[in-house]
């Protein structure tokens, strides 16, 4: 589990350009390229609901449930297996599960790095805010938790 630098930043705006693309404080940004769940959050006698979304193809009548400019992101991290989760202030949560053949996410971070989902929920970290041998850790930690499942699934 990786926690993102992310968490306590505020949604600054949310665009379509490539896929869903949220902005955060201090140049932060999350691009995200394959279908999602949006966990919306109870609203008067409306209950909790989970809505998938695919970010290439956003229809008209979803663009509503992704207000989330003003939001504090107070949740971040990825799972070993490459998925996304985020959480807003507002009670509204993003998962994002890897993708088989595309890259799923991609945070980017002005005075951070950058990391991605890649195929197979491989997961890149390129950190330039740490010591050289703390991205090392990183990345091996990544790997060995990747080649874990990967011999589990065997």
């Amino acid at each position: 589990m990786y926690t993102q630098w992310i968490e306590n930043l505020v949604v600054q705006r949310l665009s379509l350009r490539g896929g869903l693309v949220l902005d955060f404080d201090d140049y932060n940004e999350i691009v995200i390229s394959c279908p999602l769940l949006l966990t919306l959050p109870a609203v008067g006698t409306y209950p909790i609901e989970a809505v998938r979304i695919d970010p290439l193809r956003i229809a008209t009548h979803e663009r509503p449930l992704l207000n989330l400019a003003g939001a504090v992101c107070t949740q971040a991290w990825s799972s070993d297996d490459g998925g996304l989760h985020l959480s807003f202030s507002g009670g509204h949560r993003i998962d994002v599960d890897p993708d088989a053949e595309q890259t799923a996410w991609e945070l980017y971070g002005m005075r951070h790095g950058y990391m991605a989902c890649l195929p197979r929920g491989r997961v890149r970290v390129v950190r330039h805010d740490l010591p050289d041998t703390d991205d090392a850790n990183i990345l091996n930690s990544a790997t060995q938790s990747s080649a874990g499942s990967a011999r589990q699934t065997h």
